[in-house]
């Protein structure tokens, strides 16, 4: 009916992104009544829906799971706590990144900074959502054994989900 009366100029124009069958991709295979109408508009249902778009997102989810794996790095999380700090050189040997998943709830930060209260932490961020936490800190140490200490102890806490250690 909408085909008809655009081509019969009973309606002036249409614009859609609703089809019976959507199109499964760009180029053939899209057949609509709609296509060559006049002044008509046929976009896509969800602009992400495009090919060009869905290789843009598979680009973009396949950069943050990298950084959230090497640099812990959780930017545009969904549905996680969203923290970044900038990246520890590559010279600088003596800086780790404590990355830890915790309960929030109250006394995990004082907790968390009670530990490392006997280093020089260079920064440190914190993000919640929910009933999840996220803390990331760069702590300067001088040889495995402290590291290791950190680690333990960390991991020890009652509301600790996971900790991970990058360097």
């Amino acid at each position: 009916a909408l085909a008809a009366a655009l081509k019969s100029g009973h309606l002036a124009g249409a614009a859609v992104d609703v089809y019976p069958s959507e199109p499964l991709a760009n180029g053939p295979g899209f057949e609509s009544a709609l296509r060559n109408c006049p002044n008509t508009l046929l976009t896509p249902h969800i602009g992400g829906s495009t090919e060009e778009a869905q290789r843009m997102i598979g680009i973009e989810v396949a950069n943050s799971i990298s950084k959230y794996i090497n640099s812990g790095g959780s930017v545009n999380a969904v549905n996680f706590a969203e923290c970044d700090l900038r990246a520890i050189p590559e010279t600088d040997l003596t800086t780790i990144r404590i990355v830890n998943v915790h309960q929030n709830v109250p006394g995990v930060l004082k907790q968390i900074n009670n530990i490392l209260a006997d280093y020089n932490v260079n920064k440190q961020i914190s993000d919640s959502k929910g009933d999840v936490a996220y803390f990331m800190a760069d702590v300067t140490v001088n040889d495995h054994s402290e590291i290791n200490a950190i680690y333990e102890q960390v991991t020890a806490m009652n509301e600790n989900i996971i900790t991970r250690v990058l360097f």
